[in-house]
């Protein structure tokens, strides 16, 4: 008999992540080993508030979100104003000249003016009146806050749906194990209870080569689901940051979770609506900064006028004796109009530009809105045949139990061979087996629609 296996596509991507994880050099899981106990205990809540604290990808997306929030203080700081001050000091090795005009009172030719040494000290502010490119930059700045945070809540939705699924894979595989112990248990009795009807001649030496030879048979099965348990179990680890070395057990079980899940939730009924769908949300976000940017790009061959002001404090002399140094001050304010003229098109050109990216990116958001309304579609009607698929798979585990006893009493009495009572206990186990997929798939099914819908584990 061989273990079901789930048929969840993403498996495979999943151990590989697994495998990169364990490689990298992180800081995991909660500080020195050695005042950790043996063995850690996690339910599905707390593996992924585990994982959201220790994830790396979960980290990379908050620290970019911390970024858009300087971005965005940045961006204010534009409309404060700027205060500079300077200062120099320049030694005149030739002073400078004025000419004069030939019916000049002072004579013809020039004019030495200034003296040997000059020092200068100043203050100049300006603030923005009318600039519309910083409008448009404060805008963008607040778009780019707001995608770095669905995008921050886009991984940690994307994450959750990908804990979520480990700890499932988990269970299915402790579940199967448990099943495949089962059989084989089924099957060490069965062997015990041929060879003592053997030993009283009930039965033929065939019935007990047969048993014993089906016993053998299912000895690889249970190791093989002894190390697919392992595999999730590690893969698990991997995902939320514990160390391999490290002992867990998870606490759930497949199908009051599947129950709970389907509590109060009707398919035929659910939210269709992808208003939080993350990927729709990112692209409606970009489209707006794209708009701001295009914005900017105009506004930059748009007048600007700022308030500017002006203080120097000077002095010139020949010689460094400073208290005789005549200090003077000036003062000046006035309004500054910059009028661009001719920027060889680059604002037609940029413009040009961004309007076709907008263009390409709302072509991508409907395509993707269409792309997305069949997914959601094809999950809720996996998750209605799943639930289906359990109500008969429960009832079949019932009827399949009880047929596995009669067959077992049948056998101990004579009236049935070790065929019929083969075949009853393979019936159970695949009985098992399916109920254990349809589980699983409901599970799998909600999760997907919950990472599809957006609404759960918000910021």
């Amino acid at each position: 008999m061989q273990l079901i296996k789930t048929t969840s596509a993403s498996c495979p991507m999943r151990l590989a992540v697994a495998f990169t994880l364990f490689f990298m050099p992180l800081t995991l899981w909660g500080g020195p080993q050695q005042n950790q106990p043996d063995t850690l205990s996690l339910d599905l809540d707390a593996a992924m508030a585990i994982a959201r604290e220790y994830n790396p990808t979960l980290r990379v997306a908050r620290l970019d979100l911390e970024s858009a929030e300087t971005g965005l203080r940045d961006a204010w700081g534009n409309f404060m104003p700027s205060l500079n001050a300077s200062g120099s000091y320049n030694r005149n090795i030739k002073r400078p000249i004025i000419f004069l005009p030939e019916d000049s009172p002072f004579g013809n030719g020039f004019l030495e003016i200034g003296s040997d040494n000059s020092f200068m000290g100043g203050l100049s502010a300006s603030v923005p009146l009318v600039n519309l490119r910083l409008n448009h930059s404060l805008r963008a700045a607040r778009i780019e806050q707001r995608l770095a945070g669905e995008q921050f809540r886009g991984s940690r939705l994307e994450l959750d749906y990908n804990v979520q699924m480990a700890f499932f894979d988990v269970l299915l595989a402790r579940e199967s194990m448990e099943v495949m112990r089962i059989s084989h248990r089924n099957a060490s009795e069965n062997l015990e209870r041929t060879r003592k009807m053997y030993e009283q001649g009930v039965v033929a030496e065939y019935d007990l080569i047969r048993a014993q030879v089906q016993t053998e048979n299912l000895r690889p099965n249970v190791l093989q689901a002894e190390n697919m348990y392992e595999v999730a179990l590690n893969y698990l680890k991997a995902l939320i940051g514990i160390e391999l070395t490290r002992g867990l057990v998870v606490r759930g079980d497949m199908s009051e979770m599947a129950m709970d899940r389907l509590s109060g939730f009707i398919p035929g009924k659910a939210d269709r609506s992808l208003r939080r769908n993350t990927e729709i949300l990112q692209m409606e976000l970009q489209l707006g900064l794209i708009r701001q940017q295009a914005g900017m790009a105009k506004a930059g061959g748009l007048p600007t006028l700022d308030l500017a002001g002006n203080y120097q404090y000077q002095a010139e002399a020949n010689h460094f004796r400073f208290s005789d140094y005549q200090w003077v001050e000036t003062f000046s304010a006035g309004l500054r109009l910059s009028i661009p003229l001719f920027n060889g098109f680059a604002v037609r050109n940029q413009t040009r530009q961004l309007d076709i990216l907008a263009e390409q990116i709302r072509l991508q958001r409907d395509y993707l809105e269409d792309n997305l309304d069949i997914q959601l579609d094809n999950i809720l009607k996996s998750l209605m045949v799943a639930m289906e698929k359990t109500t008969h798979a429960r009832s079949n585990v019932r009827m399949a139990e009880r047929g596995f006893d009669i067959a077992k009493t049948r056998y101990e009495t004579g009236q049935a061979t070790l065929m019929e009572l083969n075949d009853s206990e393979v019936a159970l186990t695949q009985a098992r087996f399916n109920l254990l997929q349809a589980e699983y798939e409901i599970l799998q099914a909600r999760a997907e629609y919950e990472k599809f819908i957006g609404e759960k584990n918000e910021l």
